[in-house]
C-alpha cells in the first residue's frame, strides 16, 4: 500500500498544483480561467482519465487515513514525520468532500464547476464562513504535506540545511498561490458578479 500510495501521490501532486495554477489565472480575468479550464478539460474530461483520476485521488485519500493510523502508533516520530502525518489527513478530508461535491454538483445538479461555481462560495454569506478557510487549509495542507515529504527525500541527497530551504520555498509558493486565489475569487481584484443559475442553494 504504502508503494501505490507514494505513485498515487505524484499523479494527485501534479493534478493539484496545475489546478491551481489554472485558478491563479483567474488574475488575468475570468475569460482567461476559463480558457485555460476548457483546455484541461479536453484532457480530463475524457471518460476513462476522469474515472481513473477519481480512482486514484480516493485510493491516495483513503490510503492516506489508513497510513495515518498506521503510523499515529510508531514511538519516537521526528518533527517532519508529524508534519507528514498530519497534514496528509487533512489534504485526505479535503479531498474526500471536494472530490464527490464537485462531481456531484456536475452530474446531479447540472452546474458547471467553473469560475463562477468557485468564485460563489467565497463570495456570498454565510458560504464564505466556510469556505474560505476550507480552500486555504486544504491548500496548505497539500503544500505542507509536499514539502515534508521533499525534506525526507532530498535531504539524504543535499543535506537537511538545503533540504530546509527547499521546503520554504515550496511552502512559500504555495502560500502566494492561495492568497492570490482567494483574493482573486472573493472579488477583491476586480467585481464578480454570480449568474442566479449558481444560487442552487
Amino acid at each position: 500500500m504504502k508503494n501505490l500510495h507514494k505513485i498515487s501521490g505524484i499523479i494527485v501532486s501534479v493534478f493539484i498544483t496545475m489546478h491551481l495554477l489554472g485558478h491563479s489565472m483567474a488574475w488575468f480575468g475570468i475569460a482567461k480561467h476559463q480558457e485555460l479550464l476548457v483546455l484541461f478539460r479536453k484532457i480530463y474530461y475524457i471518460p476513462i482519465i476522469e474515472i481513473l483520476l477519481v480512482l486514484v485521488f480516493s485510493f491516495q485519500s483513503i490510503s492516506g487515513i489508513i497510513l495515518f493510523f498506521k503510523l499515529r502508533k510508531r514511538q519516537n516520530k521526528t518533527f517532519i514525520e508529524k508534519l507528514k502525518m498530519y497534514s496528509g489527513l487533512i489534504l485526505a478530508l479535503f479531498l474526500l468532500q471536494h472530490i464527490p461535491a464537485t462531481i456531484g454538483q456536475r452530474y446531479f445538479l447540472d452546474i458547471d464547476t467553473n469560475f463562477y461555481f468557485a468564485a460563489r462560495v467565497v463570495i456570498q454569506k454565510p458560504w464564505l464562513y466556510y469556505f474560505v478557510p476550507y480552500y486555504f487549509i486544504g491548500i496548505m495542507a497539500f503544500a505542507v504535506h509536499l514539502a515534508s515529504v521533499h525534506y525526507q527525500k532530498i535531504s539524504i541527497i543535499i543535506g537537511s540545511k538545503k533540504a530546509r530551504f527547499h521546503s520554504y520555498i515550496i511552502l512559500a509558493i504555495f502560500l502566494i498561490l492561495a492568497i492570490v486565489i482567494l483574493y482573486v475569487f472573493m472579488g477583491f481584484h476586480y467585481k464578480i458578479t454570480i449568474p442566479n443559475e449558481y444560487n442552487v442553494y
